[in-house]
C-alpha cells in the first residue's frame, strides 16, 4: 500500500515537472520567433531606406545632367504639378491678367 502511494506521489511530481519544463521550452521558442520577426522587420526597413537613398541619388544625377534652361523648366513644371496635385489655385493676380 505504501509502495503504491509512494509511486503515485513520484509519478505525480514527475508529471508536474515535465509540464513545467515543456512550458519553459515553449517560451524559448516564442522568444526566438519574436526575435526573428523583429529582425526581419528591421531588415525590411533598412532595405526601404536604402532604396529611397538610391532613388534620390539617381534623381539628383538625372537633374544635374540637364542644361540650365531644362533645369528651370523642370523646376517650374514640378511646382505647377505640385500645386495641381494639392488642388491650389494660381496667385489671384495671375488669374486676373491671364490671357484667354
Amino acid at each position: 500500500m505504501k509502495k503504491n502511494i509512494f509511486r503515485g506521489i513520484v509519478l505525480f511530481l514527475l508529471s508536474v515537472i515535465g509540464m513545467n519544463l515543456q512550458a519553459q521550452s515553449q517560451r524559448k521558442v516564442q522568444k526566438t520567433v519574436d526575435k526573428r520577426t523583429e529582425q526581419l522587420g528591421k531588415d525590411k526597413e533598412e532595405k526601404k531606406k536604402e532604396g529611397k537613398k538610391q532613388e534620390e541619388i539617381k534623381r539628383k544625377a538625372h537633374i544635374e545632367m540637364q542644361t540650365k534652361a531644362v533645369q528651370k523648366r523642370m523646376k517650374k513644371t514640378r511646382r505647377k504639378s505640385k500645386r495641381n496635385n494639392d488642388n491650389k489655385k494660381e496667385f489671384f493676380v495671375k488669374r486676373w491678367f491671364k490671357r484667354l
